[in-house]
């Protein structure tokens, strides 16, 4: 990963060699000198220490890279200091002759479902004393309570051969862990470095990201989501639209070709001008049959942040309309012939086809009755709601995690995986409305809104929506990436 360098220890042990050679060579030269001014004093009868010379030698020979030279020249009465001192050229021959340096390598590991970062180094081969060490420094900023499944991490770890074996033998080696890198956010990073002294010290750096505010927008060719795609959004902006909007349009049967969208959300981008992440929408509107649904999000003075039309009417509504995304209708509310047991009845629900493991959320605010097997509807969540509503979902795979008789949910949480348990022919939520104790079709029920601003909300709500507009009309498409672009700097009502 980015910004973390592994070669610290490597240039701390080349400094180190450059400044113990420097020595020897200087205590060499300094030797030499005065064998040489020895030398002239022949009338003293001084002999000059032949063996220091020698020590010298050695030494220029190894500043030579590639010399092949093995044993010092023999002392010669004429041997003198006529090649410099070169640092960098003993630094690179240092390590070029060096037969069991470290040796750093770096290698990528996936945190295991219902693994620990102690057991993904222990099977790293990492020396459990470094192990111990590292996490210590880890904890310090970041808790390892959020290490999620399937999470990256990055291992630098230096091969360490052993010397406590003979020379002349096979020499093993040992690995010491010298960083950990990961990523917990899109934004945020976090390293584990070695420092001096074998211990570790963490780091967490935030990066930073340009805001921009972009405009995706077009007409439905084949479905919203691939040409919001194809219009410059991503997955989690179509995601979020479709939330906005659930209350208002029924995906499954509304959506036609040739319907009109417009999108206006943030975007964060790096220096590279690649999208790290994406924010909110700001506005959504949709052009399809009947009036067109526009929305602007918009925080009210008691904090609760919603999309309300341009009158000030909330986009919520008591329940939504369909509680699953990407869902096919493939059985709607009436009497029908059952698929299984073969005679016409009545059918107090509607089906919608989808994988197994699709998410269910709660069509709205309430409080589970019963999150458990329920006859033939196999798996089933019961939910109680505001003005005499309940909602029931059938053939589920499974609850999701807290949900059971008691338990507070609103509206949008996972509540469930579509299935096929109890009796049922293939994968498939089986939806039901209640109102009063009778059953009624969630498609055609005109559910009240969740909210109407409030006369003390409406001027900052006009303020904000007036705002919203000179931006929309003002934004770069989302798709275009040649054209430099501003970013929105202004706060404004969130």
């Amino acid at each position: 990963m980015s910004g973390f360098d592994v070669t610290r220890a490597d240039q701390r042990r080349a400094r180190g060699l450059v400044v113990c050679a420097s020595l020897v060579l200087s205590a060499g030269l300094l030797t030499a000198l005065m064998t040489s001014r020895d030398t002239r004093s022949d009338a003293a009868g001084l002999a000059r220490p032949a063996a220091a010379v020698a020590v010298v030698d050695v030494n220029a020979a190894a500043l030579e890279i590639g010399s092949d030279a093995t044993e010092p020249a023999p002392p010669s009465e004429t041997t003198t200091l006529a090649m410099p001192l070169n640092p960098a050229r003993l630094d690179a021959t240092a390590f070029s002759a060096c037969t069991h340096c470290p040796v750093t390598i770096q290698v990528e590991r996936e945190v295991p479902r219902g693994g620990t970062l102690a057991g993904l180094l222990e099977d790293a081969g990492v020396d459990p004393a470094d192990s111990v060490k590292a996490i210590r420094a880890l904890n310090q900023v970041f808790d390892l309570r959020y290490l999620r499944a399937g999470q990256n991490l990055n291992l630098y770890l230096e091969t360490e051969p052993d010397t406590s074996v003979e020379a002349d033998e096979e020499t093993e080696s040992r690995l010491r862990l010298t960083g950990i890198s990961f990523r917990p956010d899109v934004d945020r990073s976090i390293t584990v470095a070695r420092i001096w002294g074998d211990e570790y010290r963490a780091r967490e750096t935030i990066a930073e990201f340009e805001r921009q505010v972009v405009r995706s927008s077009g007409s439905i060719t084949s479905s919203l989501y691939v040409d919001a795609l194809n219009a410059g959004a991503t997955d989690r902006i179509v995601v979020e639209l479709a939330g906005v909007l659930a209350y208002a349009i029924d995906f499954q049967r509304s959506i036609q070709p040739g319907d009109g969208f417009d999108i206006l959300f943030e975007r964060f981008v790096n220096e590279e001008g690649n999208t790290a992440r994406t924010g909110d929408i700001l506005y959504a509107r949709y052009e399809g049959r009947g009036e067109p649904k526009e929305f602007f999000r918009f925080e009210t003075s008691d904090g609760g942040i919603g999309y309300y039309s341009a009158e000030g009417a909330s986009a919520q509504r008591l329940l939504m309309l369909t509680p699953i995304n990407g869902a096919r209708l493939s059985s709607s509310f009436g009497r029908r012939r059952h698929p299984i047991l073969g005679y016409t009845r009545a059918h107090n629900g509607t089906d919608f086809a989808a994988p197994t493991g699709t998410p269910i959320f709660a069509a709205g605010n309430g409080v589970v009755e019963r999150a458990n097997r329920f006859g033939s509807f196999g798996n089933y969540v019961k939910i109680r709601h505001a003005n005499g509503f309940e909602t029931a979902y059938a053939h589920l795979n499974g609850f999701a995690r807290g949900i059971r008789a008691g338990t507070r949910v609103t509206q949008g949480q996972v509540i469930a995986y579509v299935g096929t348990t109890g009796r049922s022919t293939g994968p498939h939520l089986h939806y039901e409305v209640h109102q009063n104790g009778r059953p009624v079709n969630p498609m055609t029920l005109d559910l009240p809104t969740g909210r109407q601003l409030t006369d003390a909300d409406m001027p900052a709500f006009i303020a904000e929506r007036d705002r919203i507009i000179t931006i929309r009309d003002g934004a770069r498409p989302a798709n275009d990436t040649e054209t430099p672009m501003m970013a929105d700097s202004s706060n404004g009502a969130r």
